[in-house]
């Protein structure tokens, strides 16, 4: 920080701040108490996005972190404002999407009075944050939003949240930010522990990586990728991995794991005598359903400590930048080659993953609708390589995670962790944001989209493309077919009809239902055609679909992973 003779209101100030960090997109819902900085940004600084719902603005801004790795900023007012954003901040923080959140306040003066929209704003969002900072004096306001910044950036990455009350964002203050202060980067592993670990590498018969969500960050993929293509070493990818594997290399996928026992990947996995893990978060697959012998080694790769659980005890950890360490292992590791014996494990497997994809395209639609897993794999069909695919929570995200190939980092994203209901809207228009003229494809059931579906608006307001498809049968099914199966009756879950078309009509969107595959498969050309790429538009593709044989499904899932 530097002290500036030339004194400013500090919510211009705090404006500065966010550009000399580098963040794009302010997203929120002005209010008397932070109107000082919605005015500020009038003047300049990040592109400000007025949202319909703070919770919304929290899951664009949240998104912008994950797909760029630059936070990207909330923006509310007092009270309900902030607490609003509750389910957004905890969302982004346990998936570890950096985001950050400036919420207004009222006056210092007024901040312990029982008075309108007085909170301890500080103590409501600690729980869902991993920094929060209620500033006091003008002085403080860019070193605490740099702070909260930096937090949201260092790894493991996630929410951050400065609490500014409405008569410190008007007085003037002298300090201001000098320029961008990024995380300071990290070296590779220390040289011994990446010999031993090669050697462990080395002398294992079935190995396999296992890639994390912080294998997903550029560099980091990118040494994978450099590692996998001189090894004949297999990958499973978690669900936050997604893409991590290059349609080149995609001889070493074996899949993806998370929500289903036995899935080829978690095969793989059970038969292995070593396992290198890469980037890998604990939230994402709880070790103890994946780990079922955890007396065998384990080579933990990332950037932060493992999170040691009974299931999870790594004989050896490698911390440091992940990107260095795999480039310091990809020389001494050059030209490993498994035994046929297993590669031919690998190969079963790979058959195994094909099967399940080609069992799925032949079920047939029935009277109740079309079969979901042939309308994901449709859209896996119809889109390209650089599409951005969303999944909402439901019964859809089963099938998508089971289904989606994916073959660049942070194009298929889930909601893991927390299992949030409605961010595919909002976390599409990000993409379509940030992503302009390639295909954006957000997939939900009629429940969760009607979460946050008043983001219309604002996605035709700001002239975006997208397409958003909703599995529909009018129940909250991913809760029903559970209460099937532990009582044997449902409770709860009946949902009303509504008609998309009008509802998309009214907020400038097109809305269509169809009811053949035919149909489905006419509409998301068009949708996603090249030549309407660069015309703006939001299509809604509202599709019947059968989920009668959820329950068997259910039988593979583990247990407790459902929200």
């Amino acid at each position: 920080m530097s002290h500036d003779h030339g004194s400013a209101r500090s919510a211009q100030r705090a404006v500065e701040t966010l550009a000399a960090f580098g963040v794009r997109y302010v997203f929120g819902v002005p209010g008397a108490k932070i109107d000082e900085l919605y005015d500020a940004l009038v003047d300049g600084g990040p592109q400000l996005v007025v949202c319909r719902h703070e919770q919304n603005a929290a899951f664009m801004a949240a998104a912008v972190g994950r797909l760029t790795g630059v936070p990207g900023c909330a923006l509310v007012t007092s009270g309900p404002g902030t607490t609003n954003l509750v389910t957004g901040l905890i969302t982004a923080n346990t998936e570890q999407f950096p985001m950050l959140a400036l919420c207004g306040a009222v006056a210092r003066r007024d901040r312990l009075k029982r008075t309108h929209q007085s909170m301890d704003a500080s103590a409501a969002l600690k729980p869902f944050t991993k920094y929060v900072g209620e500033v006091d004096d003008p002085d403080d306001v860019t070193e605490a939003i740099a702070n909260a910044l930096r937090a949201a950036m260092t790894e493991p990455r996630g929410a951050a949240a400065v609490i500014l009350p409405m008569d410190v964002a008007a007085a003037p203050t002298g300090e201001r930010i000098r320029g961008p202060l990024p995380v300071p980067a990290l070296g590779p592993a220390p040289s011994e522990r990446i010999r031993r670990a090669v050697e462990l590498i080395r002398d294992a018969e079935r190995p396999v990586v296992l890639a994390g969500l912080r294998s997903a960050a550029p560099d980091a993929c990118a040494a994978l990728r450099e590692l996998l293509a001189g090894t004949d070493l297999p990958v499973v990818e978690t669900f936050q991995a997604a893409g991590v594997v290059s349609r080149k290399l995609e001889d070493h996928f074996v899949g993806r794991v998370g929500l289903f026992r036995n899935q080829p990947g978690d095969v793989l996995m059970a038969h292995a005598d070593l396992l290198v893990t890469v980037g890998y978060d604990a939230v994402e697959y709880d070790p103890g359903l994946w780990n079922l012998d955890p007396s065998r080694p384990i080579v933990h790769i990332d950037s932060v400590n493992a999170d040691i659980d009974n299931a999870y005890q790594p004989a050896i950890e490698l911390r440091g930048d992940i990107a260095a360490t795999l480039t310091e292992m990809g020389r001494p590791l050059a030209g490993l080659r498994l035994s046929e014996k297993a590669n031919a494990a690998i190969a079963e497997q790979r058959g195994e993953l094909a099967r399940i994809d080609e069992e799925a395209k032949a079920a047939p639609a029935t009277e109740l609708g079309l079969n979901p897993a042939a309308v994901i794999l449709k859209i896996r069909d119809l889109v390209d390589d650089d599409a951005t695919v969303v999944a909402d929570v439901g019964s859809n995200y089963i099938y998508t995670a089971r289904h989606f190939r994916s073959y660049e980092p942070g194009h298929l994203l889930f909601s893991n962790g927390q299992q949030t209901l409605g961010v595919a809207l909002p976390w599409a228009m990000a993409a379509a944001m940030l992503r302009p003229a390639t295909q954006v494809v957000s997939i939900s059931g009629d429940g969760g989209f009607l979460f946050t579906a008043q983001e219309l608006e604002t996605a035709t307001r700001l002239g975006l493309r997208l397409t958003h498809v909703i599995l529909r049968d009018n129940t909250y099914d991913m809760v029903a077919f559970q209460e099937k199966l532990k009582y044997g009756r449902t409770s709860g879950i009946r949902l009303g009809d509504y008609d998309v078309a009008q509802y998309a009509g009214a907020f400038g969107a097109r809305g269509i239902r169809v009811t053949t595959m035919e149909e489905f498969e006419t509409e998301l050309r068009h949708a996603l055609s090249r030549e309407t790429l660069t015309m703006p538009g939001v299509t809604i593709i509202d599709v019947t679909v059968d989920y009668s044989h959820n329950a068997d499904l259910f039988a593979e899932l583990h247990d407790g992973v459902l929200a």
